[in-house]
């Protein structure tokens, strides 16, 4: 049984973020108000709105972001300060078109495009 890997180009935007991010945008309910939705969450149930491939949140164990300030994870401590990175997975042309749609909640956050590759089975 020989089969074939078969593969095109994919892209993939990394964006690190921090939890304690909040999106603050357009009129808010009252409970919006008082628990504002993160923006990583928002950003992972955009992508699936907008048709993206797959989209993934991933937690860091120890990070720094601009401020040079180096976080690590503690069960017992505040890690809303702790990088983590949205993975968005899809053609190119679709992630920059998700990027300018986004744009507001992107500001001032590490964004990183690179391609990859999609591999299937013959």
């Amino acid at each position: 049984m020989v089969k074939k890997v078969k593969h095109h180009s994919l892209g993939k935007l990394e964006i690190y973020i921090a939890p304690a991010h909040k999106v603050q945008h357009g009129t808010r309910s009252l409970f919006r108000k008082l628990f504002p939705k993160s923006t990583y969450m928002h950003l992972i149930e955009e992508a699936k709105k907008d048709g993206i491939i797959n989209a993934a949140a991933h937690s860091t164990h120890t990070s720094f972001t601009t401020d040079g300030k180096v976080i690590t994870f503690s069960a017992e401590g505040d890690n809303s300060k702790l990088a983590m990175c949205v993975e968005l997975v899809d053609k190119r042309e679709k992630l920059e078109a998700f990027f300018l749609k986004h744009q507001d909640s992107l500001r001032e956050k590490v964004v990183i495009f690179k391609e990859v590759e999609f591999w299937d089975a013959e």
